[in-house]
């Protein structure tokens, strides 16, 4: 039989234990913001790189089997989307604006706008991506814009 105080000790042990389960299960959220940000990070040195002509950075950033759509429905591959030599891409000055990220375990979609300055808000572009989480971090692997 157990005593009062035993029956108080195995309560005590069994609400710190489900305390500690329910702070586990609700830690998992901020994992999912983390995650959001690096995509939204990932985004912003996409437009960046771009504007600044950093092939380098962009052939990190873009997967290597990326396939996309350009605003006239064309297939696009990496290399059509990467500016030749140094001189900016079609993205300069151009920064992230409003955006909506949902992330999916090791898969992420992005829909926002992409705020060219000088351009009446109606002509700005909207971008949707789709990133994938891999051994060296978070690429773009699919994209299409559209005015």
């Amino acid at each position: 039989m157990f005593s009062a105080r035993s029956m108080i000790r195995l309560l005590l042990a069994f609400c710190l234990s489900e305390a500690t389960i329910l702070g586990h299960s609700q830690a998992a959220p901020s994992n999912a913001s983390r995650a959001e940000d690096q995509v939204a990070q990932l985004e912003h040195d996409w437009l960046t790189a771009d504007a600044h002509g950093d092939t380098d950075r962009l052939r990190q950033i873009i997967a290597d089997d990326f396939i996309g759509t350009s605003f006239n429905g064309t297939v696009l591959n990496k290399d059509d989307i990467i500016p030749e030599g140094t001189a900016p891409g079609g993205f300069a000055g151009a920064e992230s604006g409003e955006t909506s990220i949902r992330v999916f375990g090791d898969t992420a979609v992005l829909m926002g706008v992409i705020l060219k300055p000088g351009q009446p808000q109606a002509n700005q572009l909207h971008v949707t991506l789709v990133c994938q989480k891999r051994l060296q971090g978070w690429k773009i692997i699919a994209a299409q814009l559209t005015q």
